[in-house]
């Protein structure tokens, strides 16, 4: 936890924030956390521990109030971010700023963080800005640095004023407290108490012990079977049928909105690159995943287009529209497969890529990493069917993520073969049956989704 002053009054930032529980199962949680005060708001509890690196020293939490809590009491919204920059330090020392995110009126679980940098803040911010959250900011940095296209305007200013004026109005509704202390033990007459109880337990165990042998039989009953072990298989990500399950869920989810412009599909592998959308869709974390964003379309009504938005997208798994940005989520069917085959020399794979790639016409990019792998990335014109045709037909070559920007054209993003080593269970748990990829080929009903121009920029 962080001591952070905003308006010239101190509220408590950096809690950690968890399903509510009773008084006993609170009392647990921070002595598990090693965090001991804490504050409830309806089916959430935020815990919070003195920092002593970014806290003044002595600082009591206890009736602090949470700035997430008092956000929460002045952002009337489903979905929102908020960024907020504290008061200098009388002492000179540098800002704080704190970053709360929530939805259906809950603080996100990681969503209450403070940053001492205000580099490292903004760009926090800014990495989760398209996800389609509507966003609140202090007016120095609104108007001083967020929105270089657009200076902000997506941005609403938030009223520092106002949250001094609502910590008020809740009062110790959103005040830390300290959670109760364990029980130091037993005065004399609950300790007899509890002795004769424990006496009278031994005497009901051993007589029930004498029971059993009378009445077991002479024969030895088996020992329990154990349960076999779960074992770990190599597992990589079958490339073409990353990219058939891709078309086949643009089939089935159309991707095209009345009055938005596409932004960017990307379809993944394994979806848990994106850490915030992971975040709110942890069911999908592990599977192959279709994410599209759109972006209102200019001189087009908001409230009109995200209705219309909002109806379209209901058949998705997952999906929010927030001002002039939308996103949806949907799953796909297993693309992961066995990898019982070894990773071919990387210029034998090279060589293989620009023969396949290459004589089509494909910008080919090779990036090397820093621990020395590989990555490479193809930008290809054409249609989806043909490419995992020569996807699927390099050996070694494991195709991870495949996406579509908004000037058109496919990008797949892959590698050598780095196989995953993942448990039969887990497996069995996202659909892949007897190591097979489980994804049936979607180009027999002959469809094709159209394609835009071609993307020279290799990122």
């Amino acid at each position: 936890m962080s001591a952070i002053t905003v308006g010239g009054r101190t509220f408590a930032a950096g809690l950690c924030w968890l399903e509510r529980g009773g008084a006993g199962a609170t009392a647990r949680t921070a002595r598990r956390l090693g965090r001991p005060w804490y504050v409830h708001r309806r089916e959430r509890t935020g815990f919070a521990a003195v920092d002593p690196a970014c806290g003044p020293e002595g600082l009591d939490p206890a009736g602090l109030p949470a700035l997430a809590l008092a956000l929460l009491d002045c952002i009337d919204g489903e979905f929102w971010m908020a960024l907020v920059e504290g008061d200098a330090a009388p002492s000179g020392g540098g800002r704080r700023y704190a970053l709360v995110k929530a939805r259906g009126g809950a603080v996100l679980a990681d969503g209450d963080e403070v940053f001492n940098d205000r580099a490292a803040a903004l760009e926090a911010f800014e990495r989760a800005r398209t996800l389609g959250w509507m966003l609140y900011a202090t007016p120095e940095l609104r108007a001083e640095t967020l929105g270089p296209e657009t200076g902000g305007a997506d941005i609403a200013a938030l009223d520092t004023a106002a949250l001094g004026e609502a910590a008020s109005k809740a009062g110790e509704s959103i005040a830390l407290e300290r959670a109760a202390a364990r029980r130091a033990g037993f005065g004399p007459v609950p300790a007899l108490l509890g002795l004769a109880a424990l006496a009278a337990i031994a005497a009901v165990w051993f007589e029930g012990e004498r029971l059993l042998e009378w009445l077991a039989a002479p024969a030895t009953a088996p020992a329990p079977a154990e349960p076999p072990p779960d074992p770990e298989l190599p597992v990589s990500v079958d490339g073409t049928a990353l990219i058939l399950a891709c078309r086949q869920g643009l089939i089935e989810h159309p991707p095209f909105l009345p009055g938005w412009r596409i932004e960017r599909i990307d379809c993944a592998g394994r979806f848990a690159a994106d850490g915030e959308l992971s975040a709110l869709v942890p069911e999908l974390s592990g599977r192959a995943v279709l994410l599209v964003r759109w972006r209102l379309e200019q001189d087009h009504a908001e409230a009109l287009q995200r209705r219309v938005a909002e109806r379209h997208l209901s058949s998705w798994h997952a999906a929010a529209v927030a001002g002039a940005r939308a996103w949806a989520a949907v799953p796909l069917g297993p693309v992961l497969r066995i990898a019982n085959v070894p990773a071919p020399p990387f210029l034998a794979l090279r060589r293989a890529v620009d023969r396949s790639f290459g004589a089509r016409g494909a910008v080919l990019g090779y990036v090397r990493d820093a621990d020395g792998g590989w990555r490479i990335a193809i930008e290809d014109p054409g249609p989806l069917s043909s490419l995992a045709a020569l996807a699927g037909g390099i050996g070694g070559l494991e195709a991870t993520a495949l996406s579509r920007g908004a000037q058109g054209g496919w990008r797949l993003e892959a590698r050598p073969l780095a196989p995953e080593r993942m448990t039969a269970s887990r497996l069995r748990a996202l659909g892949v049956a007897g190591g097979g990829s489980g994804v049936q080929d979607g180009s027999k009903d002959g469809k094709e989704v159209p394609h835009g121009t071609r993307n020279r920029d290799d990122g």
